[in-house]
Formats: C-alpha cells, sequence, structure tokens
C-alpha cells in the first residue's frame, strides 16, 4: 500500500471520531477532503484522535503589543487583537493548545507556527516542554514595513519544530522567504497570510494526500493551500465571521484545486 493509499484510508476513522463526539461543541462544513469545525478549538480537538495529524500550520491568536492603523498611524487598543476589526475574541494561551497539538500529531511529523518578535520565546517554550523538537526559525519578509519605536518591522517569523525524529520529505528554499501579504480583494481576513508560503511549507514537509490541519484557520488560506498542493485539511474557527468567509471560499477553490 502506497503512502497516498495509507494516508486516504484513514480519513474516514479520522473524520468520523470529530462528528460522532459530543465532546465536540462546533457546526462542520465538510467536503470529504476538507472540513471547516466552527468552534472553540479546544472543543474541537476533543473528539480528534491522537497521532493522526501529518502536518500543522497555524497563525495563532496573541495579545498583541499593537494592532492597526488609524489616521496613519499605528495604533494598540487595550493590547487587544485588533479589537476594530472584527475579532471578538482575544488570545489564548499557549500552554492551552500546544500539547493538544502535539496530541493529535503522528510521530515525526512537522509543526509550524506563526510568531511576531515578541512571542517568539514564549512560544518556544511551551513547544519545548510538550516534548517539540526546534528544527528551524523562518522569516517571512512581508514586503511592507510596519511603524515601531525602533525599527521598523519588515517580517514575520515562523518556528517549525518536528514531534519525534527527522522525517526526509523534499526541503527547498530557504530559511528568509519572500512574500507580499494579500491586499485589496484578495485580503479576506485583517492577518490573512500568503497562500504561497504556506503551500511551500505544505510540499516541503508533506506528501499528497496527507492531512493538516490548521487550529486558528480565520478566513482559511492554509485550507486553499491545501487544495492546490492535493492535501486534505482540517480547520477549527471560534469566530463566526471569519468561519462565514472560509466557508465561501472553499466551494469555488474545490472546483478548480487537486480535489
Amino acid at each position: 500500500m502506497t503512502q497516498a493509499e495509507t494516508a486516504e484510508g484513514r480519513r474516514d476513522s479520522i473524520f468520523s471520531v470529530m462528528t460522532g463526539s459530543d465532546k465536540v461543541n462546533s457546526a462542520i462544513y465538510d467536503r470529504g477532503r476538507i472540513r471547516l469545525c466552527h468552534g472553540d478549538f479546544l472543543d474541537v480537538v476533543k473528539g480528534m484522535d491522537s497521532d493522526s495529524i501529518d502536518m500543522v500550520f497555524t497563525d495563532p491568536p496573541y495579545g498583541l503589543t499593537g494592532g492597526g492603523m488609524k489616521s496613519g498611524k499605528l495604533v494598540y487598543p487595550d493590547n487587544g487583537v485588533f479589537g476594530s476589526c472584527g475579532f471578538d475574541t482575544g488570545s489564548i494561551a499557549f500552554d492551552a493548545w500546544i500539547p493538544e497539538v502535539y496530541r493529535v500529531m503522528k510521530n515525526d511529523r512537522y509543526f509550524y507556527v506563526m510568531s511576531n518578535d515578541r512571542n517568539l520565546f514564549s512560544i518556544h517554550d511551551v513547544c519545548t516542554d510538550s516534548g517539540f523538537k526546534f528544527c528551524e526559525l523562518l522569516v517571512m519578509d512581508k514586503k511592507m514595513t510596519v511603524p515601531s519605536v525602533y525599527y521598523p518591522k519588515k517580517a514575520e517569523f515562523i518556528l517549525m519544530y518536528r514531534k519525534g525524529k527527522c522525517r526526509k520529505t523534499r526541503f527547498t528554499g530557504a530559511t528568509v522567504m519572500g512574500a507580499a501579504l494579500p491586499r485589496g480583494k484578495e485580503k479576506r481576513h485583517p492577518t490573512e497570510k500568503p497562500v504561497s508560503v504556506i503551500s511551500h511549507l505544505i510540499r516541503c514537509s508533506t506528501f499528497e494526500n496527507e492531512l493538516c490541519l490548521d487550529p486558528f484557520m480565520g478566513s482559511c488560506p492554509a485550507g486553499e493551500a491545501c487544495i492546490m498542493t492535493g492535501r486534505r485539511f482540517i480547520g477549527s474557527e471560534i469566530e463566526q465571521e471569519w468561519y462565514a468567509v472560509s466557508r465561501d471560499r472553499i466551494p469555488g477553490l474545490l472546483q478548480t484545486g487537486k480535489e
């Protein structure tokens, strides 16, 4: 049996346990290879099997030292998460969800988590305490600058970890990746990340038909990346607005992607 057939054979057991669990307090949008859950990840993950996920990519919510532009100036309201941009919920403690990510991931698989400079060390400490092994610190050049008290900020960071041993896949590129953030009609979410970057990480870290997870999917760029690369996807989102955006995004992509 090939790796692809093995991954496909596991789909029903992984997805059915999420549907059947009375612990999952969420609405579910299911299109076979793509499953979106509207609910708190801490509830959704209770219905997921241990050792069932091939890769995790996420840009988690966290308390910011800043948030958003107003009248041409950077505004930091109440240390909130872009409070004026449609977020109703705040940050979630790293030690509340990262251990659960470790539990549901298979051995010898990779975990990517986005961070700003202020949260790098806190995320790293929780990841290593949870059992993850540090692999790389990747830098995403956003092709734009954001005002700062010190040097203008032009980069975001992606911490890469593994559960278990190093898995040989096909790593290409470099530790610095240039990608402009979505703008205009392409920007569906205030903190949306480029699909091109996520797709690159998925191709480097998984094989076709394997299962990827985004615990905080926002407007679902990771789901789009999975469709483009022929992977399966589970995403969860607690905010109704962004869950609805994700539901609207997926059907058209399934018509043109590698469904």
